[in-house]
């Protein structure tokens, strides 16, 4: 589960940026960790292999300059090229994914990011994620024989209809982001920004969590409102709606729903939520040792029987593909424990991996 935070108003972005990923990172991130923000007409972009602390070590990142910004730091990944943020051919535009292909790991789909991805190579494309895999049975393959990362595809292909429809505008973003995400749907959220939009920050979410903010002329993005600055009221935080292209400026969000063609998802409700939040807790006060870790807990298995209608219809979605906002339902009920007083983040390990460790009250 990566994590993502995004700003745009008037104070320079980078260091909240950073402030931002600081307060999540924990929950499930660390491994590698990119940023990107908009400064006249110009994209500055770094990433690293490693968690915030290695992004300033090694990085120009925290002086970047521009008011609009986009970050992420994913809990996997052992090649650099493969760290978010993507950038498009020209260079003008900046993604950021948080997702899985878990629900739609079938061959149609391989073949139709292939496709996609071949097509951009034929034309001179340069692919940045190519690498040559160890494993042979990797369904992300171009004719050469590279693999490459399937984030990339999003940053290419809105970049690419972005510059065919003559430049960047907010309905051209839109625009791009709907037939991208329409393309290749899965469990996936996507972040963009273009450097001839300085202050707009165009979101693709299908599935995968993504709060927004919007005060004082100030918007704030996250994975979780937990990275949010305290100065964010929690009545200012909303959860974009799945299947949603949303805009954000300075102190304003446009959503817009229903928005990718041949993709419907069930809206997670409060209800449901409550329901997921009770047996949360009582799976805490279940385990035996104290603190307890995201990764030991039965998140998804033990979750299914709380929905009892079909969730999806996508066109690549596999037998026994779920597509449902499961991540979502997760940080939104570990945002009432925090609301509560009752979540207490502190950044461990396991295997490598950073994990949030909580106490219950």
């Amino acid at each position: 589960m990566c994590n993502i935070a995004g700003y745009t108003g008037s104070r320079r972005a980078a260091p909240i940026l950073i402030e931002m990923m600081r307060r999540e990172q924990f929950i499930d991130g660390g491994q590698s960790t990119g940023i990107a923000t908009i400064h006249e007409g110009k994209l500055y972009t770094a990433k690293v292999l490693g968690d915030v602390d290695t992004l300033l070590r090694e990085t120009d990142a925290l002086h970047f300059p521009g008011t609009t910004g986009i970050m992420h730091s994913r809990p996997s990944g052992n090649l650099q090229s493969h760290a978010h943020p993507f950038t498009s051919e020209d260079g003008k535009l900046a993604v950021v994914l948080n997702g899985t292909l878990r629900d739609v790991a079938n061959e149609a789909f391989y073949k139709a990011s292939n496709k996609v991805m071949q097509g951009f190579m034929d034309r001179g494309f340069t692919i940045k994620s190519a690498y040559m895999s160890e494993n042979k049975k990797s369904q992300l393959a171009l004719a050469n024989g590279m693999n490459y990362h399937d984030s990339e595809a999003y940053a290419l292909m809105v970049g690419d209809m972005t510059a065919k429809a003559g430049g960047a505008t907010p309905e051209v973003l839109c625009s791009s982001m709907k037939k991208a995400v329409s393309t290749l749907p899965a469990d996936i959220v996507v972040l963009g920004i273009h450097a001839d939009l300085p202050d707009t920050i165009t979101v693709g979410d299908v599935t995968r969590p993504m709060t927004v903010a919007a005060v004082n002329g100030e918007t704030y993005l996250s994975t979780s409102a937990l990275a949010f600055p305290a100065e964010v009221p929690a009545d200012a935080v909303m959860t974009l709606p799945c299947c949603s292209v949303a805009q954000a400026t300075p102190g304003h969000v446009s959503i817009e729903a229903d928005a990718f063609d041949g993709v419907h998802v069930q809206q997670i409700d409060y209800r449901i939520a409550g329901l997921v939040y009770d047996r949360l807790e009582k799976l805490m006060k279940g385990q035996k040792d104290d603190p307890k870790s995201l990764y030991d807990m039965p998140i998804f298995e033990e979750w299914r029987d709380l929905w009892t209608q079909p969730f999806v219809d996508c066109k690549y979605v596999r037998e026994g593909g779920l597509l449902k906002p499961y991540a979502t339902v997760l940080y939104e009920t570990l945002w009432g424990f925090y609301k509560q007083g009752r979540l207490h983040g502190t950044l461990g390990e396991r295997k490598g991996k950073p994990i949030v460790k909580f106490w219950v009250d």
